[in-house]
């Protein structure tokens, strides 16, 4: 009888730790299953089409640098800006609204909890460049208030895509 109790507690307690494992596995695949779901949002909604847009503006610039843009040290404001303004308002300033309102209406998304500081300053750029332009058309000729941030922007922009990108495929892995 003794044999008989313990065979059936041992069965009981096989039983109650093979369900507490597969509970337990079922929550770990939920988890990396809702962690993919927002990755891929990240993805979709914001640095998928932010990574692109900035590669396009940064071909766009590179081609300006090697053709009509003076080197930074002997531009001044006025200066060859017919040509210039030509390309920031055809070619540069839409695709960098359209990045600062990717920004702005994806916050949500952003890997960070805080709004990291190149991007701040890039939406901030983009509003002062606003400015300028509707100030160029009344004969006024300036500098933005914000300079755009630069290699931080882009940089950031490729490095989260890229961490997003890795994170992506090690779930897609994990999931399989």
């Amino acid at each position: 009888m003794t044999a008989a109790i313990i065979t059936a507690s041992a069965s009981i307690v096989v039983a109650v730790l093979a369900f507490l494992l597969s509970q337990r596995a079922q929550l770990l695949q939920e988890r990396r299953q809702a962690r993919l779901t927002r990755i891929n949002a990240q993805l979709r909604e914001l640095y998928g089409p932010l990574n692109t847009l900035v590669d396009m503006n940064e071909q766009i610039w590179e081609g300006l640098r090697a053709t009509i843009l003076p080197p930074r040290e002997e531009r001044e404001v006025g200066v060859g800006a017919s040509e210039w303004a030509r390309w920031r308002d055809s070619a540069l300033m839409p695709t960098n609204r359209r990045m600062c309102d990717l920004i702005i209406e994806h916050a949500d998304l952003i890997i960070e909890s805080d709004v990291p500081r190149p991007l701040r300053e890039f939406c901030s750029h983009v509003l002062s460049l606003e400015v300028v332009i509707t100030e160029e058309a009344e004969g006024v000729s300036r500098r933005p208030l914000v300079a755009h941030p630069g290699d931080d922007f882009v940089g950031y922009v490729r490095n989260s895509f890229v961490q997003l990108k890795n994170q992506q495929q090690k779930l897609l892995g994990s999931t399989s």
